[in-house]
């Protein structure tokens, strides 16, 4: 499989201090240190979903909502609308909920578009901890199975979809798809570990400090699909040392319901004097 990055050479010698460190994500949801979606919120499908509680107390745009309604919104890279279907992994219960045929808002210039948002009822008060997209009909075409990539609920920083939440918003009714078996696993969701550290490369590259990330995408059995320079340090050479380190690094797939399932993987590389 080709993936982008370093074509060759040899380790230089290290004179300054270079660090790799490594975090996972899933889906849409960033943490410290992680890129914000923007140009591709999920590589795997053409849509991803936010999810997150309403809170009825503080919450203006839904003050009807109980605690077992959550907002959506639909990242999607697409012209016109889409039509999609979300799965939601409770405590207890997963439910679907099935997204009749939205209007796509943004500029079209942006690589993804954005549903208005819309409020999703579920029949028992519920905590939802993962949701993610099943299948998506994008601009009238025919529905697309999507890998599972499952998500947190979490509000992004620019939150598109809630300015366009009002009266006339769509309300989804989430069905009880099935009641979660027993997890031998003993867990919900694992990410992605390092199963065997790449070749580790060198250099001297000045008196001032840089960082390097890398995104990492990986299919259900660890291999990598893509290697990807998401933030650059500013010097080619420490940004395609990171690339290669990535690139010869060997991982352990995700796991969601004790099932290996596609992930991204972010590589920090940190040089110090």
């Amino acid at each position: 499989m080709k993936t982008s990055g370093y074509t060759g050479g040899r380790p230089l010698r290290a004179c300054g201090t270079w660090f790799v460190a490594a975090a996972s994500l899933i889906a849409f949801f960033t943490g410290p240190g992680t890129p914000a979606p923007a140009a591709a919120s999920n590589i795997f499908c053409a849509a991803s979903v936010f999810a997150f509680p309403l809170d009825p107390a503080t919450d203006r745009i839904a003050p009807e909502s109980a605690t077992s309604r959550y907002a959506i919104d639909l990242s999607v890279r697409g012209k016109a609308n889409v039509a999609a279907s979300v799965t939601f992994i409770g405590e207890k219960n997963a439910y679907i909920v099935r997204v009749p045929t939205a209007r796509l808002h943004g500029a079209p210039k942006r690589h993804d578009r954005f549903t208005g948002t819309m409020l999703v009822r579920f029949p028992h008060s519920t905590k939802v901890r993962y949701a993610y997209v099943d299948s998506v009909a994008v601009d009238g075409a025919a529905a697309i199975t999507c890998p599972t990539v499952p998500g947190k609920p979490s509000v992004p920083k620019k939150w598109v979809g809630k300015q366009l939440f009002g009266a006339g918003s769509p309300r989804l009714d989430a069905a009880l798809q099935q009641a979660l078996p027993p997890l031998p696993c003993g867990a919900v969701y694992r990410q992605a570990t390092i199963a065997r550290a790449g070749r580790f490369y060198g250099g001297d590259f000045g008196l001032k400090s840089r960082t390097a990330k890398v995104m990492v995408a990986l299919d259900s059995h660890g291999n990598l699909a893509s290697v990807k320079l998401v933030r650059s340090s500013g010097i080619s050479q420490i940004d395609q040392n990171l690339l290669a380190t990535a690139e010869s690094t060997r991982f352990r797939p995700a796991m969601f319901l004790c099932t290996p399932i596609v992930s991204q993987y972010l590589m920090v590389g940190n040089y110090s004097p």
